[in-house]
């Protein structure tokens, strides 16, 4: 509160004083009640947009009517553009399309069931009764068929092996010393497992695939009288990592050979962490890369949210000379979280490409903000254009791809550059639209990163995918029990994500690994393992003898 004296000084000085003093302690004033008027706005736009996110559509997408709130100047002459672009596009889809005097009504048509299963016919014929009734003069001409889909339940079977144990017939055969002999077991991936190859890639799929928690798992097989613990098949999880620890190698060797890696990471709960309270949050981090079109997608645990972890991961050691031609050198993609920045510094790192899906979902919220401004939705409608380049250019080679991004995408990106340099002093600094504004002038150059390589994407969509289904299996199983339980799952989220990033059925190629790693004493026999070597032609169910 202002101060003002009961009388006023007669000395002009005196009051010259007095004012200026009283003008100064206005200005602060003011600038409180504009700080928390601001602070009051964007705490309503926060209760805003969570209610939205609570109550309202899960998709960042925004509703084509809403743009005919706003009459801004601007946004006006944006609908101008497009809806002339869209009049242009209707008379020329017009003038191709044949006319028709009414739109035909599509009605609903049933999928053929898939050709791969068998089939099980059963006829039916009329009764004799019926039979007598029709007299002889009819004839059978043929059948109308109809198809169901019908389910048998799962069959559990026990496979026994028998190993041929000999003995000598008498003392005096040779070698009758050493006693009976017996063949060779043949190798497995957990020899001392009471389920086989084909019941532990069941139960992994179960669980990382499915969702299925072990605890749930167990009370299916107890429906079916088996009695499997959760605490056994935990253990098969965990007795895993060793023996496929060769294959992992050549998983990562295959991740950093290709021309970029992504790197997304998500919160996770890990219990009874050294020096850690169970409340914590630890990390799974997921990175994508290898050869385009036959990616890698790796998990790793980590308590840690730190830029190390990557760099650690990425970078383990100092290459030697002799082996420099073949370190890794790739782009990086991210979010705008600082530690990929500092990642981003390594001399191995091409260069680092920022999301523009993040950037979008920033300009969407503000567009749904309380107090909704036509500016967000412009530029939410000029980040379009740029994906409308993408999708149009999707077959191409990364090098045609380059191009066209040079020629068509830059200048959208120079024009929209223009625009958030004009709206940068404009907007409210903590409003939502001030914020989308300031994050993306932030990351600017890693924003245009994607003109320089065709096998660059916009965005980190991939990856998020990747990390998708590890979130919601999640929801299912809520913790890791302990860091070798974290490890251990990191490990085999990363060996069925990749398998379905490269067509491959998750539980068919663990199958297929658990009973030929085993046989595989070379590391070309190991790398011919790998899911980008394999089609689902090459993976056959049944053992196979090494």
């Amino acid at each position: 509160m202002t101060y003002v004296p009961d009388a006023l000084p007669d000395n002009p000085q005196e009051l010259r004083q007095l004012a200026e003093k009283m003008a100064r302690q206005l200005a602060v004033y003011e600038q409180e009640v504009s700080a928390k008027d601001e602070r009051i706005e964007q705490l309503l736009d926060y209760i805003h947009l969570l209610r939205q996110k609570q109550f309202g559509a899960k998709a960042d997408r925004l509703s084509k009517d809403q743009l005919s709130l706003f009459d801004e100047a601007e946004l006006e002459v944006l609908i101008g553009e497009l809806e002339a672009e869209l009049t242009d596009a209707q008379q020329a889809q017009e003038a191709k399309a044949p006319k028709a005097s009414s739109p035909a009504k599509q009605t609903p048509k049933r999928k053929p069931l898939p050709s791969h299963l068998a089939r099980v016919e059963r006829t039916i014929d009329l009764d004799n009764e019926q039979k007598d009734a029709l007299g002889e003069g009819w004839v059978l001409i043929g059948h109308e068929t109809a198809e169901q889909l019908a389910v048998i339940p799962r069959q559990y079977y026990v496979v026994v092996t028998k190993r041929a144990k000999y003995a000598p017939a008498n003392d005096q055969v040779p070698g009758a010393d050493q006693g009976p002999q017996v063949a060779s077991r043949p190798p497995q991936i957990l020899p001392k497992a009471l389920g086989h190859s084909s019941l532990i890639a069941q139960v992994v799929t179960h669980k990382f695939i499915d969702g299925l928690p072990l605890y749930r798992q167990e009370a299916i097989f107890t429906r079916e009288g088996i009695d499997l613990s959760r605490q056994t098949m935990s253990g098969w999880m965990l007795a895993l990592v060793d023996p496929l620890a060769p294959l992992m190698a050549e998983f990562r060797r295959e991740l950093l050979g290709g021309p970029v890696v992504q790197v997304d990471e998500t919160p996770l709960q890990v219990l009874r962490e050294p020096d850690r309270e169970a409340a914590q949050k630890s990390y799974m981090w997921v990175y994508r890369g290898g050869p385009p079109g036959h990616p890698v997608i790796w998990f790793q645990y980590a308590a840690s949210r730190a830029a190390e972890v990557p760099h650690d991961f990425l970078f383990p050691d100092e290459v030697p000379p002799d082996e420099a031609a073949s370190a890794p050198c790739f782009y990086l993609q991210s979010d705008g979280y600082s530690a990929y920045h500092v990642l981003a510094r390594h001399d191995a790192v091409r260069g680092h490409m920022a999301c523009w899906a993040h950037v979008r979902r920033g300009f969407v919220d503000a567009a749904k903000a309380r107090q909704r401004t036509g500016a967000a939705h412009q530029m939410v409608a000029m980040i379009g254009k740029l994906y409308q380049v993408e999708r149009e250019i999707k077959e191409l080679t990364p090098e045609a791809r380059r191009e066209a991004r040079q020629e068509r995408a830059r200048p959208i990106l120079d024009h929209i550059k223009t625009w958030l340099d004009s709206k940068a002093e404009k907007a409210l600094p903590k409003g939502k639209l001030g914020e989308a504004i300031r994050y993306t002038l932030n990351l600017w150059p890693q924003l245009t990163t994607y003109l320089e390589d065709g096998h660059l994407a916009i965005d980190n969509n991939l990856t998020e995918n990747a990390i998708r289904p590890f979130v919601i299996g999640r929801k299912g199983w809520l913790f890791a029990g302990s860091p070798k339980g974290a490890d251990a799952s990191a490990m085999l989220y990363t060996l069925v994500e990749t398998a379905k990033a490269n067509g491959l059925d998750p539980h068919a190629y663990l199958t297929h690994i658990f009973e030929h790693l085993p046989c595989a004493k070379t590391p070309d026999a190991v790398r011919s393992l790998l899911p980008q070597q394999l089609t689902m032609a090459d993976i056959t169910p049944l053992p196979q003898s090494c």
